[in-house]
């Protein structure tokens, strides 16, 4: 049996993902979406690397002994995007028994989605999404600390990018060192094209007609809008950002800024 994780930025397809593999193959396997959420203290795992280093030790320790329950009579499928700091430590502990769905989707609707639900914003949001799971360049275990420098002065749909960057920037390192099953998938291929069908065999399912019809139901519990300044041009003065999207098959400057301000601003 394996325990499958997809690494995101978030906000490009988990919820529906979660969704619908849960209605089509619940008979076969345990789906969940974002488990722990913000408990998974992904800044700080990020550092210590280990879970049982965790402020959240006793929590994530029992979530991991939960998945090798489940693992006993069927496989399961985690979607949430806050378990991308302890995918190492999960390569480990799942052994030989572990495959990785690296999804992405182009920065820039990404970042505008972030900002919408108040990525890096302020005040900041009382969840506390943002002291514990939104990086920053003064993180232990950051990339692209020539960010210091300048993030301050950045916009929240510039941080979001930076963000976007820094996730996938690991996933692109994970795939390189970690010894697991790995599909690399765009989100926009999930919903149109043939990334659907190689998510399916990846996960050796069965191309059920179900979740194939389900591809065109929208599913966003948590659709807002914002009034702040979607400066989507700002991503040509990030480097790094547009590197990365390259290195992703994606066109960085690519977008229709009015269909992205229509979906994303008041």
């Amino acid at each position: 049996m394996f325990a499958n994780f997809i690494l995101s930025t978030g906000r490009c397809g988990t919820q529906w993902l979660a969704k619908h593999l849960d209605a089509t193959f619940g008979d076969r396997l345990t789906v969940v979406h974002e488990p722990l959420y913000i408990r998974y203290l992904p800044r700080q795992l990020l550092h210590v690397r280990d879970p049982a280093k965790s402020d959240n030790a006793q929590l994530i320790l029992g979530h991991v002994e939960k998945i090798e329950q489940q693992l006993t009579t069927r496989p399961y499928i985690e979607c949430g995007w806050e378990c991308y700091s302890a995918l190492a430590y999960f390569a480990d502990r799942f052994d030989g028994r572990i495959r990785i769905v690296h999804l992405t989707r182009h920065p820039v609707p990404t970042a505008c989605s972030m900002v919408s639900h108040r990525y890096y914003c302020l005040p900041p949001r009382p969840d506390q999404l943002t002291e514990k799971a939104l990086l920053t360049p003064f993180d232990v275990g950051i990339r692209f600390v020539e960010y210091r420098s300048q993030w301050e002065k950045l916009e929240p749909f510039e941080k979001c990018l930076f963000f976007w960057t820094e996730i996938n920037s690991l996933g692109l390192r994970l795939e390189r060192t970690l010894d697991v099953q790995w599909l690399r998938l765009r989100s926009e291929e999930l919903f149109h094209g043939d990334g659907l069908g190689r998510l399916l065999d990846f996960l050796e399912l069965p191309h059920r007609d179900e979740i194939y019809e389900a591809r065109g139901r929208r599913q966003d519990a948590y659709s807002f809008k914002t009034e702040l300044n979607l400066n989507v041009a700002a991503i040509s003065q990030h480097p790094r950002v547009m590197a990365i999207a390259e290195a992703l098959g994606y066109d960085p400057l690519q977008v229709n800024e009015e269909e992205i301000r229509g979906r994303y601003s008041v």
